[in-house]
Order: structure tokens, then C-alpha cells, then sequence
């Protein structure tokens, strides 16, 4: 195992003791007078951590439980035990060295994932990713640990390092263990080898080749030399959290790289100089995108602006990727969140672990030069607003690529730097749309299986294509949800069954996730909803796909899903039907217009729900099947339910591919605008003229009609004023779009639920 000379004595110098504040902290102000001190007491030990950027120290969340309410306040209630007074640590899977000693600093929560409901009641085990970020004021000079920057982490020899209580009652003894890591993109990491005890959770688990930490000790296992890892990829689950998770993650992962810039330019220890000194033995090469390299530009990138998501770094970088005729990612596989991880993905990333032929050293340099040019031209388009330090930064970031560019091998490759720096255009071949699929409830379990899956038309490059899934954008030509075949690519399903009133939560981060792949350059991701019949009322357009922040009501990523973004819903039951000759008619006549409006109930607009004699379902199909071949049917109550669902039954059997109705209002007495519903909808799709334009009527009709209660935050005056009384008509409209489409590959066959599980093999540690 070729681990880098004196790595465990390297990282001790960053691993800490977490535990109870020092004696003197009174619960309230969060301090004992001077937060820095020296602290012999035999406090409470919870577990382990390490610094990976000054003032910030990783762990998991379930150490910090024992803290209770006071931590989950974000008080300054979290003793941060930093160095001791002990010699050198021992041999693999040892405990060596008494840590009494050590500098004790009062550290706050800053973010935890998840948040327990019950902090004096902490789930057991913690579940995934089981993350907390401490802030430590008082740490700014800190010994830090290095983050990879990888997305592929496994499989890798690694060593385990932590903190555990020694044989004196109040003592910690450290840790070092050696081990193997496995996994896959998104789940925990499985180690094996030397056994995990009992205070190592929080601590690191490192590449032991690059000296790079790949995740967070978790739990042992239930066999002996297992356990469990959260990796450091798993902190992109801070941007699904809300801004301010986002916030926290870009503040942390500058700092980090700032930090190792500086101590690799300064004297004493640097994880970059110690690696780079060990040269090819450590997987180092002597010409490419060396640690000198990455310690300049990743500092570089911490002081401009973070990217918009995870597609556009992973545009850049395949755009990157194809100029050196490397085959391009998917987002399937990979969902960077920083501009740390594009070029992370461009050298060496799968660490000789697999098959696949990597690029050599002078291919993996022109690459992240390449990407480096493409960043910086994509910053420089959305340059007004900047400040001045921005400004700067990005000058001396495309400083940094001219002067690299001058020492690439390749000609070729040199001359188009230029040309990239200044002629960027936006990446319009990133482009793709979002599917939330819920299956129906076809065990009577109350209980919904669910998917979210990219769409993208299937003709297209591995990179996703021109959004056109629906058919409808502006700017979009022949699309792939016209009767074309189109691709879908999943992002997650569910594991297990949700109820309805927990759909929205159940499948947030995953949506999250799947739009940040999406939104790329001026492309604003469409979602839409494929639902069973009896959800079509589900208010799918409220749906927001972070939680809501009332600080920051008009943050664009916590918004409702059908005020910023197209929104649609189309018919779960058709995917198993299939779609008959008289859609396929009907939907080319709506793309094509113009179109009409025609009466889901015949009786509804004249004599309202309560009308004698209604239309019977027959009659419905006949009269709606010889409806215009542009006719939308419209409704102006709910259709997931009683004479509505009948009716939109009859209307889609007739093969109607669009369709309106409110999601709100019932069969009964609690509106009597009907007549006004008809009217104004017939007026508004005579103004659409076409399916393609409709979408956007609708996303105008929301926002006139955003309740206060919408922004969950009355008092602050967001959105305190009356609904406009000329379009209150269109409140909780829905809008079907369900045109034909052949969707490459099959879904997954469903088992019946299954009876609660077990508790899970693994055990947290302390």
C-alpha cells in the first residue's frame, strides 16, 4: 500500500475530540469568557471530527446528538478539542498516545443533514448522509485536511483515523486503522479491515494513496473489520437542503481550498507538498495537472462566482472532454456542485481501479485547461453585477490558463485556448427537462411508488439535447414528446412507498437534484408530472423543490415549482394503454392550432354542478371524441374525483392531449364563477393559439393568483395584496399536456410493499 510517509502523524494534527462544552458555559451566551482555553476536566466525550477548512470542522450528525437541543439551536454548545499532549500514534488498528490535554474552543452548529424532528429524541441510527459542519471561531490557523475532489471514490485502500476512550476513565486514546473502501455513486461506502471502535464516528476516511479524504466514519458493523462511511461527495446534499445549506457548502469548500494554496506556497506542512513528494509512487505524474496545478486553480475557483448547478459544471467539463476526443459523463453517474469537481472529473478520475482507458497526463492538462478557459468565458457572460473582487478574481483566473496553456504539448489544443476564452457561447446541447413519475396505488396501501427521471429527445448526444420533451418552449423546434422517441434518465426512485400527503417530501431531493442538473446557461428545466388519474387534482404546481426559506422568499430555488418553471401533468395511465390514433391526431392539432375550448360536462357552464339530467358518460366520449380536432376540454372544478374524473375519463379515452381544470374547487357549493371559468379559459387558449404557447399563459396565471399563504409569511407584506380579481378565475388551474412519445427502455418491474424493515445490521458509534 503505497501510503504517503508519515500520514498518520499528518492527520492527527487535523482530527479532533468532540464533546461537551468546557466547564463555565452557561447554555446561553454560548461562551465561558475567553472561547480559546485549556481544559483538563473529564468532560463528556461524543466522538471525532477533523478540520477541513480554517474554523470548520467535519463530523457526523449523530455525534453531536448527545448535545441535545441546545447544539440543534445553534448555540455555542459544542467543546472542540484540538492536539494533545501525547507522542506519536501507533501501528494499523491501533489506539495510541493518552489525549488528555489539548486546546478546548467552543464550537456552533452550522449545518446538520438530516435535521432530527426531536432533538431531545435523536433517531438510531442517524440517517444517511448524517453530516454536520461545526463552525469553531478561535481555529482560523488549523491544521485541515485535504477534500478530494473526485466523484468516482471507490474502490480504494484507505486508513481510518479517530479518537476513542482510553483505558483512564476521561481519556481519549487516537486511533489509526487500515482498511478497503467500496460503493456507488450516492450511497454510503462499505469499509472493511481493521475494526472501527468506539469514538472514531466523524473522523476521516483517507485515500491512502493520495493522502485525499473520501468520507466520514459512520458506525461499525455488525461483523468484525466492517462499517460504514459517509462520503464527502454526499456534502452536495447541502444545496438540496435550501440556500443556505448552499451557502454554507461554497463558504466551506473555498475556504478549504484557499487554506491549501496558502500552506502549499507558505513553509510547514502542506498536504500538496507532501504529496507531490512523492512523485509517481503516489500517483503523481511529473508533467500534467500536477498538485501544484490543482492547489492554484482550485484556489482560483473558491474566489469566483459558484456555478448555477450541477449541469452546467458538467457541460463544461464534457465540452472540455470532447475536445480531446474524450467520450463525455452522464449526469446519470456523476452531480458536481463545484468548479472544483468539473476538473476533477478530467484527470485521472477513476483512479486505475477500472477497465475503461484513462487519459494520460498531457490529455488530462489540455482537458482542464480547456475547462478552466470555458469557465472563465461563462463567468465573463453573466459578468454585469460583479464586484470588484470578482472582477479580479476572474482576471487572474484567465491569467492562470493563458499561462498554462503555454506549456501544453499539443499544438493544436494550445492555438484553441484563445478562441475558448473569448468566443463562448451558451451551451445549448446541455439542455433537458425533469420527470416526477408516482405509480399508481395498485395494492390499496394508501401508498405511492415514485421516480424522477431526466427526459431528453433519444436522437440527441450522450449529452442531454435541446429541451423539447414537451413540445411547447418558444424557441424549440421538433421535439421529442411530439410522437418522437425520447430518453429517460433516472435520477432516483423510491425504495420505499410514500403516502400521498408525503410525496412532496419524498421525492424533494431528488427533484432538487434532477433541476440542477438541468438549468444550464438560460435554460430553465421544465417539470412535469406523470400521475395517476385519481392524483390529478395533487397540487403538483405548489410543489417546491427545496424547503422555503422566509428570510429569502423570492430565492429562486425554493420557489413554487409552477411559479418560476413550466409545469405540466400527464396521464400515468396512457404509459400502460398506449397512445391510440386519435391522440396522436389531436395532439398534432393542438401543437398546430389553433385551438377551442369545449365543455368537459356539457351541463357545467349554463345550470352548474347541480344541473338535472347530466351528460352520461357515453354521451361525453361521443360528443368530446367529435369535438374539433383542436378542442381542449376545460372544467372548472376538480377531475380526480367523482362526475369529473368520469368525465376526464370519457375525454382522454377520445384521445384529448390537453386538457384544463382547477384543482381547487370541488363538485359542489364552493364556487359559482363556472360560466366565468368557461368563459375566460376558451379566451385564454383563443389567445395561446397553440399548445406550445399555453404553458406560459399558465405560469403568468399562477403568479397573479399566489396566495398569501403561498409565501407562508403574512406578515412580512411578500405577497399581502388582493389576488387580481380578473384573473382569480385561473386560481389552482392545472394543465394536462400528455402528446405522444416512445420512451427508450422499460420501467422496473414492482413487488408488493414490504412489512417494515428491521433495524438496519450497521450500528452508529458514539
Amino acid at each position: 500500500m503505497n501510503a504517503p510517509a508519515n500520514l498518520a502523524d499528518s492527520v492527527r494534527a487535523s482530527v479532533v475530540r468532540i464533546g461537551a462544552p468546557p466547564e463555565g458555559y452557561d447554555g446561553s451566551s454560548g461562551t465561558s469568557g475567553d472561547s480559546r482555553r485549556s481544559d483538563r476536566s473529564r468532560r463528556a466525550f461524543w466522538g471525532s471530527g477533523f478540520f477541513v477548512a480554517p474554523g470548520w470542522v467535519l463530523t457526523c450528525a449523530h455525534v453531536l446528538a448527545k448535545g441535545a437541543a441546545p447544539v440543534w439551536r445553534g448555540e455555542r454548545a459544542i467543546g472542540i478539542t484540538i492536539g494533545d499532549a501525547a507522542g506519536s500514534a501507533g501501528g494499523p488498528g491501533t489506539a495510541d498516545g493518552a489525549g488528555e490535554g489539548g486546546t478546548v474552543l467552543l464550537g456552533e452548529l452550522a449545518f446538520g443533514l438530516p435535521r432530527p424532528e426531536d432533538p431531545q429524541a435523536p433517531p438510531s441510527p442517524w440517517p444517511f448522509p448524517d453530516l454536520a459542519l461545526v463552525r469553531v471561531p478561535g481555529a482560523e490557523d488549523a491544521d485541515c485536511l485535504w477534500l478530494s475532489d473526485r466523484s468516482v471514490l471507490t474502490p480504494a485502500d484507505i486508513g481510518l483515523y479517530g479518537w476513542a476512550p482510553g483505558e483512564v476513565r476521561g481519556e481519549q486514546m487516537f486511533f489509526t486503522g487500515l482498511g478497503k473502501a467500496t460503493g456507488v455513486v450516492g450511497r454510503p461506502l462499505m469499509l472493511s479491515g481493521d475494526q472501527l471502535t468506539e469514538g472514531c464516528s466523524g473522523g476521516p476516511v483517507l485515500d491512502q494513496r493520495r493522502g485525499t479524504v473520501l468520507g466520514v466514519s459512520k458506525g461499525a458493523g455488525r461483523r468484525p473489520g466492517t462499517g460504514l462511511a459517509t462520503p464527502v461527495t454526499a456534502l452536495r446534499r447541502l444545496c438540496d437542503a435550501g440556500p443556505r445549506g448552499a451557502r454554507v457548502l461554497h463558504e466551506v469548500l473555498s475556504a478549504h481550498d484557499r487554506h491549501h494554496l496558502s500552506r502549499y506556497t507558505g513553509f510547514g506542512h502542506s498536504w500538496h507538498r507532501q504529496h507531490a513528494r512523492l512523485g509517481p509512487t503516489g500517483g503523481e505524474p511529473a508533467y500534467g495537472f500536477t498538485v501544484d496545478r490543482r492547489a492554484e486553480l482550485y484556489a482560483l475557483f473558491a474566489e469566483v462566482e459558484p456555478p448555477t448547478g450541477a449541469g452546467q459544471v458538467l457541460q463544461l467539463a464534457n465540452e472540455a472532454r470532447n475536445m480531446v476526443l474524450r467520450r463525455p459523463y452522464t449526469l446519470r453517474d456523476h452531480d458536481p456542485r463545484s468548479w472544483r469537481e468539473g476538473a476533477g472529473l478530467l484527470y485521472d478520475p477513476r483512479d486505475h481501479s477500472t477497465a475503461e482507458e484513462e487519459p494520460s497526463p498531457d490529455l488530462a492538462l489540455e482537458a482542464v485547461v480547456l475547462y478552466a478557459a470555458k469557465v472563465t468565458a461563462a463567468l465573463h457572460r453573466s459578468g454585469p453585477g460583479r464586484t470588484p473582487r470578482a472582477v479580479r478574481a476572474l482576471a487572474e483566473l484567465r491569467e492562470w490558463v493563458e499561462r498554462t496553456a503555454r506549456t501544453l504539448l499539443n499544438d493544436v489544443i494550445r492555438a484553441q485556448v484563445p478562441g475558448v476564452l473569448d468566443g463562448h457561447r451558451a451551451a445549448s446541447a446541455a439542455r433537458a427537462d425533469v420527470l416526477v413519475e408516482i405509480e399508481p396505488d395498485i395494492y390499496g396501501s394508501g401508498r405511492h411508488a415514485w421516480r424522477v427521471a431526466l427526459v431528453r429527445p433519444a436522437d440527441k448526444d450522450d449529452i442531454p439535447g435541446e429541451a423539447a420533451a414537451f413540445g411547447y418552449l418558444p424557441d424549440a423546434d421538433q421535439a421529442a414528446g411530439e410522437d418522437g422517441e425520447r430518453e429517460e434518465i433516472t435520477v432516483e426512485q423510491s425504495r420505499e412507498d410514500a403516502p400521498r400527503s408525503g410525496l412532496e417530501e419524498a421525492v424533494r431531493a431528488a427533484l432538487s437534484q434532477a433541476l440542477d442538473q438541468c438549468d444550464v446557461d438560460d435554460h430553465l428545466a421544465a417539470v412535469e408530472f406523470m400521475l395517476p388519474r385519481p392524483l390529478f387534482d395533487e397540487p403538483v404546481d405548489g410543489w417546491r423543490a427545496r424547503p422555503y426559506d422566509p428570510d429569502d422568499p423570492f430565492n429562486p430555488h425554493t420557489m413554487p415549482l409552477g411559479q418560476r418553471r413550466l409545469v405540466v401533468v400527464r396521464d400515468r395511465t396512457r404509459k400502460d394503454q398506449g397512445f391510440t390514433p386519435e391522440c396522436r391526431t389531436r395532439a398534432a392539432a393542438v401543437l398546430g392550432g389553433p385551438l377551442e375550448a369545449v365543455p368537459l360536462r356539457r351541463e357545467v357552464p349554463g345550470a352548474g354542478h347541480d344541473a338535472p339530467g347530466p351528460e352520461s358518460g357515453q354521451a361525453t366520449y361521443g360528443r368530446l371524441r367529435a369535438a374539433a380536432p383542436g378542442a381542449v376540454p376545460v372544467y372548472c372544478a376538480r377531475v380526480g374525483s367523482g362526475p369529473g374524473a368520469r368525465a376526464m375519463a370519457a375525454a382522454l379515452g377520445a384521445g384529448h392531449a390537453m386538457a384544463l381544470w382547477r384543482h381547487g374547487c370541488g363538485d359542489g357549493q364552493d364556487h359559482d364563477d363556472c360560466a366565468e371559468f368557461h368563459r375566460r379559459a376558451a379566451e385564454l387558449l383563443a389567445e395561446a393559439h397553440s399548445a406550445r404557447q399555453v404553458p406560459l399563459h399558465i405560469r403568468t396565471l399562477r403568479n397573479r393568483n399566489a396566495e398569501p399563504a403561498d409565501d407562508r409569511e403574512e406578515s412580512t407584506g411578500v405577497n399581502s395584496t388582493p389576488i387580481d380579481p380578473s384573473s382569480a378565475w385561473a386560481r389552482h388551474i392545472v394543465l394536462l399536456y400528455d402528446p405522444p412519445h416512445r420512451t427508450s427502455g422499460d420501467g422496473p418491474l414492482r413487488e408488493p410493499p414490504l412489512m417494515p424493515r428491521p433495524p438496519t445490521a450497521l450500528r452508529s458509534t458514539p
